[in-house]
Formats: structure tokens, C-alpha cells, sequence
């Protein structure tokens, strides 16, 4: 595939007029960050609702960890339930503003019912490329926002190149949530949220279930900017995880590489972070290690422990691909990554309806 462009950082309204200067009242979803957001004026709001997720604690299962202060930011509460939708609501606007009428776009299936619901927003045809793989129920999810659902065999990169295929051949715009820089615009605004609500208690880290990592450059882009205007905050320590049989990102931070290491994948519950090569693997590894963090793996038999302990001690129904990040606290605390002290924060990316246990 070509290059991707790297990301852009702007300037943000200075810090002087304080958090007011980031935020238009007027506007709802991610939208009300708009004077934040890096797209053009002719760009209109597209919203359903995203953003504003609440940011909970997770007392019970955290004390299980040696943690005293871990919460978790619940993104599966978004339209899709997931937190696809905040990029996906400024990928589609950008695309209608340009004049699109068709996408087409590939997915573990997040991301694709992401971009089937804001495209039936906006009245335009989506076509998404999932994996064969891929859980019925995101399928289905993806088929009832009005999406045609193309079943791809083989790795999730197959995937990507029969949705590259269908683009290039079909007259259509490619939606890519790894590789449209108005994704990360999207995402951005959870590091907005984040950063602003927890000003008391500001996050020492901040973890991540990873396969493109849209999220975790959202956020680390959120902060740099905001520390650049002058606001008072601090960059988390960003953590990356991924499964264990795909994981590309956990080996090059192990080996001290700057680009992802090339390897064999195998089978994973944990699909939507069964990226073999990430289109910003480089800028999520500089973000992870600029940002004092890590970048590591969990298992299968982990994640779903976890996913399990979660819904019995706090009552949260996380997809399976969420819980490989609650997975990695354990391995964070007992390394001593993080101390009993810190303030931790989850990212829960997307719901348990999406990926019935089983």
C-alpha cells in the first residue's frame, strides 16, 4: 500500500482563554471540540451522539490488581457501541464535504458498522469488507445500518487489499479508519474529554487495546497540542496492547524498533486488534515511547479472564477485544510499570453485545 501522510499538528486556541475557547456550546458529538478539530470550514456537523463517555471506576476489580485508583472510560456507550464512532462521524463528514456519494471501507467490523451508520446518516452507500471471521452480530449490526457486507477470506491485510481494490476500481472514496487523518481528529476529542475532566485527578497512564491505533493517536495528539497552547496538563504514559498471537507493535517495543515487526499471525478472539501491519505503526510506537509508556502482549486465555472478572465485579460487558487492555493492567502492576498509587485509566472500546461470550 502507499505511504501514509503523517498526522498534523495544529495550533489550538490559546490556553489564556481557558477550557470555554475548545468548545462551541452550539454544537452536540464530537463536534462541540470543533474550534479543536484540524478539518476544513466547509466540513458540516454529522453526529449521532458520540463522545461525552463517562469515565467510571473499577474499584473492585481494581483493588484484585494491587491498584487503588483505576477507572475506566466507557466508550462502548457510543451510538455503535464503540469508539469507531467519534472518528468515523468526522471521516464521513470530511468525504461528504468533498462530494462523495459511495465509500467503501474494511473492518474486523467496528470500524465498519462505524462507518455504515454515519454513511446512512449522511444518505450516502457504504460497502464494507470484513473478515470471514469477523462475529455475526457485527455483521449483522453493519447490514441493518443499510451496508452491502463483503465476506473476505484470509488476514485482516487481505481484507484491507480487496477493500483498496474495490476503490480503485469502483469510483468510490476509500474510508479507511487507519489511514484518513480524520479519524484521529475524531478520536482526538477522548483525550479532550479526558484531559478536562480529570484536571484534579490528572491520569498517570492510560491503556489502550491496539491494532491500528487510532485511539491512542487520538489522545497522544490531543495532549501535544494541548500542552503547546499552554494548557495545564500532562501527557499520560501511554500503554499499546495487543493479542498475543498478532502483535506486531509489543514486538518491536521489545526488540527496540521504530517500525513494526513483520510476523506470522495466528488466530485470535480478539479480531478487532488482529492488525498484522498497522498503517501508523511507526507513530503509535514514537507516541508510546515519547510518552513514557509500553507497548505489550496478552493471551487469549488473559483476556478472557479478565472480560469475565469485569462483568462479575463491576457489571461492565466488555467485547473481547476490549478486555486484552483490562488483561495488561495486571501485567503492568506486577512489573512495576504501575505503582499501587497511580491513577489508571481504560480504555473500554467497545461493547460485549458486539462479541457474545462463547
Amino acid at each position: 500500500m502507499d505511504r501514509v501522510p503523517p498526522l498534523e499538528f495544529q495550533r489550538l486556541p490559546s490556553s489564556t482563554a481557558g477550557w470555554p475557547a475548545l468548545r462551541d456550546s452550539t454544537r452536540t458529538g464530537i463536534w462541540k471540540y470543533r474550534p479543536a478539530l484540524n478539518v476544513a470550514e466547509s466540513v458540516e456537523d454529522l453526529s449521532l451522539g458520540e463522545g461525552d463517555t463517562p469515565i467510571v471506576p473499577v474499584n473492585r476489580w481494581g483493588s484484585e490488581q494491587g491498584l487503588q485508583h483505576v477507572l475506566a472510560k466507557l466508550e462502548y456507550m457510543a451510538p455503535t457501541g464503540s469508539f469507531k464512532d467519534r472518528g468515523a462521524a468526522a471521516v464521513i463528514a470530511t468525504l461528504v464535504a468533498d462530494g462523495v456519494t459511495a465509500i467503501v471501507e474494511d473492518s474486523s467490523g467496528n470500524a465498519g458498522a462505524a462507518m455504515a451508520a454515519y454513511a446512512a446518516r449522511a444518505g450516502i452507500h457504504a460497502q464494507i469488507f470484513v473478515p470471514e471471521t469477523a462475529p455475526l452480530a457485527k455483521r449483522s449490526q453493519i447490514a441493518g445500518y443499510g451496508a452491502e457486507v463483503v465476506a473476505v477470506s484470509g488476514s485482516r491485510e487481505d481484507v484491507a487489499a480487496a477493500a483498496r481494490v474495490a476503490a480503485d476500481t469502483g469510483g468510490v472514496a476509500y474510508a479507511s479508519h487507519a489511514r484518513h487523518p480524520a479519524f484521529v481528529e475524531g478520536t482526538k476529542t477522548f483525550g479532550f474529554e479526558m484531559a478536562s475532566e480529570m484536571r484534579g485527578d490528572p491520569p498517570g497512564h492510560v491503556i489502550f487495546p491496539v491494532g491500528n491505533g487510532g485511539l491512542l493517536l487520538g489522545v497522544w495528539k490531543a495532549y501535544r497540542e494541548l500542552e503547546a497552547a499552554g494548557f495545564d496538563v500532562r501527557l499520560p504514559k501511554l500503554h499499546a496492547v495487543q493479542a498475543r498471537a498478532c502483535a506486531p507493535l509489543a514486538a518491536a517495543f521489545e526488540a527496540q524498533r521504530s517500525s513494526p515487526l513483520p510476523i506470522t499471525p495466528t488466530p485470535t478472539r480478539a479480531g478487532g486488534v488482529a492488525v498484522g501491519r498497522p498503517a501508523r505503526g511507526s507513530e503509535v510506537l514514537n507516541a508510546v515511547r515519547a510518552s513514557g509508556g509500553s507497548a505489550l502482549s496478552v493471551t487469549d486465555d488473559e483476556a478472557q479472564a479478565a472480560r469475565a472478572d469485569l462483568a462479575r465485579l463491576e457489571g461492565l460487558d466488555l467485547e473481547f477485544t476490549t478486555a486484552v487492555a483490562f488483561a495488561a493492567v495486571r501485567h503492568l502492576r506486577h512489573s512495576g510499570t504501575i505503582c499501587a498509587a497511580d491513577v489508571v485509566v481504560v480504555a473500554a472500546t467497545g461493547s460485549g453485545l458486539k462479541d457474545p461470550p462463547g
